[in-house]
């Protein structure tokens, strides 16, 4: 970049970042259901392209250390922060997770003062391969929660992601049935499947399970009267969600929504348990044999357990002849670092060969756990476990007070988080922008739901 650009660059800076300040700190609403277009709409993830592309999420990199979308989120992250000092009661902030914010901005700082001084380049401590995004998560959580302040608010952001959800799964469906699917697929571009999906980006399966979750929580729950075009329109947004995933082959995706109708099982009275049972062995039945047929046939002739775990248990049994070598590798890069990591930096190295699908760049591994390990030691896990644990013990001490919309928030925030966990465990969210903005979004639920009933809102549900 020349010194003219760069001076060109400061000087726009400066006029826009003041203004766009302003719309946070008067337009928080609009700031906030903006982001959730955005990463409703637009996918992020490029592996399995024959030819990569630039997406929404990288743009600015390269002129900047992050993405114009992150610079964004940052100046509102200010304009939140002003808010709430400004008017520290009202409305309701989700402090009890406080800490943990300020406990990664800690190491992030840490992380930049020894990488300096180790002579790492600052663009490569501050990179999406580190622990950036789980700072950004934790913003984009608190954006979420100042932003809904009573039930008007809360029905439009549940309406807002049943509509961009239902016309997500149209678009996936339309793409696979006419137009050959995603065109980032690694099954067919780099293991030569003949199968194609409908999205390949964990998120976009995330969108439709949250979607699924929302319309079977309608359907089953107790106390809410449904006639019978509405029921029929719920139950045809259910199946046009639950294909979006099913097509898309990705077995976090699959267990993670299993989890979420469990969550819906374990909630219901045992009255409704046996329709919504006979509801969802029906989905499962169906999801599992178009799974099984469409993209398990390529990797076994087994059953359909060993077909799950083809790329765990290798012919020999042995440990590079699965996908879990690649964390072997990580760990045995570890030796002596294992508390605080290897920093944001930090990468490991292992069999070239073995780990060929890298392309040469060892900065992460696929298990979001074991790459928080990886930068930054059991401490940092600690702190992220701690984070979901006191999430958790939120949902369940507050879900009983809630009722109507507030319910129903609650009950779609901590199922989001459960279809996470799969991914969290085998898949690379902590290095995905737009994955880590939807786990915010799914942290931020509950505590919408109970801020907002706290304050003595009305309680009736969109449905």
């Amino acid at each position: 970049m020349t010194p003219i650009t760069t001076l060109g660059t400061l000087v726009l800076s400066l006029l826009v970042i003041p203004l766009f300040l302003g719309i946070c700190l008067k337009a928080p609403k609009l700031v906030v259901m903006s982001f959730i277009g955005v990463l409703f709409t637009f996918s992020s993830s490029t592996w399995g392209q024959l030819q990569v592309e630039n997406t929404i999420y990288s743009r600015g990199v390269g002129v900047f250390y992050f993405s114009l979308l992150n610079l964004i989120l940052f100046v509102a992250g200010v304009a939140t922060l002003i808010r709430k000092l400004a008017n520290p009661h009202n409305p309701y902030l989700a402090a009890p997770l406080g800490k943990y914010f300020l406990a990664f901005l800690f190491m992030l700082v840490a992380h930049i003062i020894l990488g300096v001084a180790a002579g790492i380049d600052l663009d490569v401590i501050l990179g999406y391969n580190g622990i950036i995004n789980i700072l950004n998560m934790l913003i984009f959580m608190y954006l979420v929660v100042m932003a809904f302040n009573d039930e008007k608010d809360m029905r439009r952001l549940l309406l807002t992601i049943i509509v961009l959800a239902g016309a997500r799964a149209v678009f996936g469906i339309v793409r696979f049935i006419w137009f050959d699917g995603d065109s980032a697929n690694p099954y067919r571009n780099f293991e030569r499947l003949d199968i194609k999906i409908a999205f390949f980006d964990i998120a976009d399966n995330f969108i439709a399970s949250l979607a699924a979750f929302v319309a079977a929580w309608l359907l089953t729950s107790p106390g809410i009267r449904l006639g019978l075009l509405r029921s029929l329109g719920l139950y045809l947004f259910l199946g046009l969600e639950i294909a979006a995933v099913a097509l898309s082959f990705r077995r976090a995706s699959l267990i993670g929504l299993a989890l979420m109708f469990a969550l819906l099982l374990f909630r219901l009275p045992s009255r409704q348990r046996l329709k919504f049972i006979v509801l969802a062995s029906v989905i499962l039945c169906v999801t599992a044999g178009v799974f099984f047929r469409e993209r398990l046939q390529f990797n076994t002739q087994g059953s359909v357990l060993s077909s799950l775990v083809y790329d765990i248990a290798g012919d020999n049994g042995g440990i590079k002849e699965n996908r879990f070598y690649e964390l072997y590798a990580a760990a045995q890069s570890l030796t002596g670092n294992w508390l605080f990591g290897l920093g944001s930096w930090g990468g490991f190295k292992g069999d070239a060969s073995l780990l060929d699908y890298h392309f040469g760049n060892y900065d992460f591994v696929h298990s979001g756990f074991g790459h928080i390990i990886l930068k930054s030691g059991l401490v940092g896990l600690a702190l992220f476990l701690s984070l979901m644990v006191a999430y958790t013990s939120f949902y369940f001490r507050s879900r009983k007070h809630l009722t109507g919309n507030a319910r129903l928030m609650s009950d779609a925030g901590f199922a989001g988080f459960l279809f996470w966990i799969p991914t969290l465990l085998i898949g690379t969210p902590i290095i995905e922008f737009r994955s880590m903005l939807l786990i915010g979004l799914t942290l931020a639920m509950p505590f919408v739901a109970v801020g907002l009933q706290k304050y003595g809102m009305r309680r009736y549900v969109i449905a």
